[in-house]
């Protein structure tokens, strides 16, 4: 209901107050039964505006305005005024049936009404006792012309036998149907969820309180018509008191309504830290229980959608949203036709629609970045195995070039190197010019200089002792062609994966040349051994410093093989204080 239309329905429920209080001012009743009356009265209203301020989607707030409009039909029972006072007496009361129905309701939100036919006979004991009332019974006639009841004019019969009987037996029946509907409330609301028993205990004593003394005033309506006699002869103040007592248990209600909200408000959690924790690293695992937290419902579970329409549940099982029939309400997060996740939780967080439209938007963005994340880090993998794989293709085709030059052209020019030999042999006999045989030494001393080139260029492209004897005879080698000392330490078990002693290799090369090239360095160490499934390297000198391999392409194309093959590359090279270059590389 609109909370316009509930203002309103305030305003006429305050207005009808006013006017009744006029009206018992005017017939001479008391000041303080008109302002405990009215206090009583008001209350309802208030906390029916309270309700539907904050929960314009809950019966509450025009249910208990309702109850608080009815509460002053019965006080025009005792002012003596014509037509009022019938109408009045015949149809106080009702007030305990909006109570009853608010009890029903409140007792298991989101479920429907399922005491249908309960509700309907209470009010249909209550009508008979009004058509009683209003039809049966004339108290001037009853108590005589100097009772000072005005006449009933609606009666039709003034048969007070019959009215007894009606009078009874409707009251009876509201008696034990108010029993029943205490019982009923309090058993559905044991059965309900956690945060509707947790902000609605409250009410549930309230109410059951109301229905007590609605209880006790049905049947004493119904023992004293069909006795004559009171249930309990009390001496005054007493029995004026336990009146107002009864009366005074229904305000509980809108009391209680009023603290069972301000529990709940209480209860759920805030948005801020909600935001914070789906922030968090850890955010998509603790998802679910950082809505529950905010939402106050520990039995909200959080099923994410898995574009066929099923849906996963936090446990990784494929689950259907449950249907109305189960008791749980369902709430989907994203866009109606394709959504990203769906919240099954007690139907009373629906009650709080302000925090489901705080919760939701901060769901969606987490959700979001979830996926995105998700989508990160399957390109991520895709680019990193696809670094790999170049690694990997550039690997094949220097030892594809290595072939090619050791079986093509370095055998032709073998070949041709044997033939020279031979031209060189004949042309030594007496009978060949000088000069001939000087131009044969000339060109096989040049093409034995080509063939050494050649060789160099192979071993520079994948030598052949890494390939045939493994990543320490090749480090050794190294150390031995370089320019300055170098101590060598390599503690490696087993031969490695080829990619894995080659990256190393071309690393220890590269910063081997660096030093001798650049640091005027006087000594230099190389170690390489295997930790923890890892390949440790590490090439210091003794040398200036100040490496930056922002300024070569060497260092940082090493940087990129490292990374390529999930490795890592630190240089510390402060100046003055010489370069220590530091790699890890996974082995498996």
């Amino acid at each position: 209901m609109k909370r316009s239309t509930v203002v309103l329905m305030a305003a006429g429920a305050t207005a009808f107050a006013a006017v009744t209080t006029a009206v018992g001012a005017a017939s001479g009743a008391p000041l303080e039964f008109l302002a405990l009356d009215a206090v009583t009265g008001l209350s309802f209203v208030a906390a029916g505006l309270f309700a539907a301020w904050y929960r314009p989607a809950s019966p509450a707030g025009p249910l208990l305005i309702a109850s608080g409009a009815l509460w002053f039909v019965g006080s025009y029972g005792p002012t003596l005024r014509p037509v009022l006072t019938t109408l009045g007496f015949a149809f106080e009361g009702y007030y305990d049936l909006t109570l009853a129905i608010l009890l029903l309701l409140l007792s298991a939100p989101g479920n429907p009404l399922r005491p249908r036919p309960l509700v309907l006979a209470l009010a249909g004991a209550m009508a008979v006792r009004s058509a009683g009332r209003l039809f049966l019974q004339d108290p001037a006639v009853f108590l005589g012309p100097g009772s000072g009841f005005p006449p009933n004019p609606f009666a039709i019969a003034t048969d007070p036998e019959l009215f007894a009987i009606v009078e009874t037996g409707s009251n009876l029946v509201m008696a034990i149907l108010f029993v029943v509907v205490g019982l009923v409330g309090v058993s559905r609301l044991i059965g309900a969820g956690t945060v509707a028993r947790r902000s609605r205990w409250p009410v549930l004593v309230a109410g059951s309180l109301a229905m007590t003394g609605a209880t006790w005033r049905a049947f004493d309506y119904a023992w004293s018509t069909g006795t004559e006699t009171a249930v309990v002869e009390l001496a005054p103040p007493i029995d004026y008191l336990l009146g107002w007592a009864v009366f005074a248990l229904r305000v509980l209600v809108p009391i209680a309504f009023l603290l069972g909200v301000l529990r709940q408000r209480r209860a759920v959690g805030p948005l801020a830290p909600l935001a914070a924790h789906l922030g968090g690293p850890d955010a998509a695992s603790t998802m679910g229980a950082a809505v529950r937290t905010a939402l106050g419902d520990p039995s909200l579970d959080l099923l994410r959608a898995c574009g066929d329409g099923t849906w996963l549940a936090e446990d990784g099982r494929t689950v259907a949203l449950p249907g109305p029939e189960t008791g749980r309400s369902v709430t989907t997060v994203g866009s109606s036709d394709a959504p990203a996740a769906a919240l099954v939780h007690d139907p009373a967080v629906l009650e709080h629609p302000e925090l489901l439209a705080g919760v939701i938007p901060v769901l969606r963005l987490a959700l979001e970045n979830e996926r995105l994340e998700a989508a990160l880090r399957t390109q991520l993998e895709e680019v990193t195995a696809s670094r790999a794989r170049i690694v990997t293709a550039t690997e094949e085709e220097r030892r594809r070039l290595e072939r090619d030059l050791h079986d093509g052209a370095q055998q032709r020019l073998v070949a041709v190197s044997l033939a020279l030999n031979e031209a060189r042999a004949i042309a030594g006999s007496a009978e060949a010019p000088g000069p001939l045989r000087d131009h044969l030494d000339a060109l096989s001393n040049e093409l034995a200089g080509a063939i050494r080139e050649l060789r160099e260029l192979a071993r520079g492209i994948h030598p052949a002792i890494l390939e045939h004897e493994g990543l320490g005879p090749a480090v050794a080698g190294l150390a031995r062609r370089a320019s300055v000392p170098v101590e060598v330490h390599v503690e490696v078990p087993e031969r490695l994966p080829a990619v894995v002693e080659s990256t190393a290799y071309f690393t220890i090369a590269e910063a081997l040349t660096n030093t001798q090239r650049h640091a005027g360095a006087s000594h230099a160490r190389i170690s390489a051994v295997s930790v923890d499934q890892h390949l440790e390297l590490e090439i210091a000198d003794d040398g200036i410093g100040g490496a930056d391999p922002r300024r070569g392409s060497g260092l940082r194309g090493l940087d990129d093989r490292m990374t390529a093959l999930g490795g890592t590359l630190t240089i510390d090279s402060r100046a003055g204080k010489g370069t220590t270059v530091r790699a890890s590389l996974p082995v498996q």
